[in-house]
């Protein structure tokens, strides 16, 4: 091989490597959020049948989530095409440092309580207050 030949291949090489861990799937959020104000992103969810074997599992397309909780009060969700798209939820109410009420659409509907922790400018864990554990883990998105 000339010279050039193996200069190119080596190029290509580094390049693939560049790309192929460059565009990993990787949970680093894209953005930081002011408490829970701001956009947030499913990665994770746990939904447990009532027995103690649920087990946390990636978010697929189908399942893919994205809420926002606005300064003002609006609560907003967009969900994958694998779940329900119609949102029970369009407001929420801040209890106290673990607990959130969710004003449902439907104003004849009682509020919900949701459970968050692991609040961070980038990271969130809800509870979505089920009778057997169900729960997602969210990043911060723009």
């Amino acid at each position: 091989m000339t010279f050039f030949m193996k200069t190119t291949n080596l190029f290509l090489l580094i390049l693939f490597f560049i790309f192929a861990f460059k565009c990993s799937d990787d949970d680093t959020p894209v953005a930081e959020n002011n408490g829970l104000i701001g956009k947030w992103k499913l990665t994770e969810y746990l939904a447990d049948p009532g027995d103690g074997s649920g087990k946390w599992q990636k978010v697929t397309d189908e399942n893919l989530e994205t809420i926002e909780f606005h300064a003002d009060g609006r609560f907003t969700q967009i969900k994958g095409s694998g779940i329900s798209s119609v949102p029970l939820f369009d407001s929420y109410k801040i209890l106290d440092e673990k607990r959130l009420e969710m004003g449902p659409i439907d104003k004849s509907s009682s509020p919900h309580i949701w459970y968050y922790s692991n609040l961070s400018a980038t990271e969130l864990t809800i509870g979505y207050g089920c009778i057997e554990a169900c729960s997602g883990k969210y990043v911060a998105v723009k």
